[in-house]
């Protein structure tokens, strides 16, 4: 149940919003600036969902995701890889890139470049989920971003459908009231809960 899982929330590994004891969390803040050999991925990101994978372990799977939102009507989602830039990584970035399904771009940091990880402040396999307006909506961490759970698909789903930050005129009927109260007055387990309420709604 998720319940149970409300000790995740409070280690950082599901990151939805606000909630509770969120004093310094980046949820509902801008992407930072950050670019891979020259160019700015988040760049032109206003106005769809935009995910990003840290060297995700299944980029199949990540296809077959896409596939699926995009046939219950989610197409303008884009979906992107960063792979790490440690030497070991780097040496895999070919097979990684051609396990990527078509139209998910995999980027590889160089040695000479500011650490996109460390940017964004995640790690293997995170998956972070910016709003219509670039705005970090969920960072979802291991083992909660597997993808056989329903969490990343949740987060997408939500993200998609609902202005939770606020003031985004992207989102039909968006109001800074609405984003706020729900942000600020829901707790973090209440607020997951309602994410995970979204799943049973669509079958696979």
């Amino acid at each position: 149940s998720w319940q149970g899982l409300c000790p995740c929330l409070a280690l950082g590994q599901v990151e939805p919003w606000g909630g509770v004891g969120s004093q310094g969390s980046r949820i509902c803040q801008a992407a930072p600036a950050w670019s891979v050999n020259g160019s700015s991925p988040m760049a032109g990101a206003a106005g769809q969902v935009t995910v990003v994978a840290l060297r995700h372990l299944s980029p199949c799977s990540l296809g077959d995701l896409r596939e699926k939102l995009s046939r219950q009507g989610m197409a303008d989602v884009h979906y992107m890889i960063v792979n790490e830039k440690a030497p070991l990584s780097r040496a895999m970035f070919g097979e990684l890139a051609r396990q990527a399904p078509p139209g998910i771009p995999v980027y590889q940091q160089e040695p000479r470049d500011p650490d996109v990880w460390q940017v964004l402040e995640g790690d293997k396999d995170d998956f972070l989920v910016y709003d219509r307006c670039a705005r970090l909506a969920f960072h979802i961490q291991l083992p909660y971003s597997f993808l056989h759970f329903p969490y990343v698909e949740s987060a997408i789903r939500f993200t998609y459908s609902k202005d939770y930050c606020g003031n985004c005129s992207f989102y039909p009927n968006s109001t800074q009231e609405v984003g706020s109260s729900v942000r600020w007055s829901l707790g973090a387990c209440q607020t997951l809960a309602f994410l995970l309420s979204w799943s049973p709604l669509v079958s696979g």
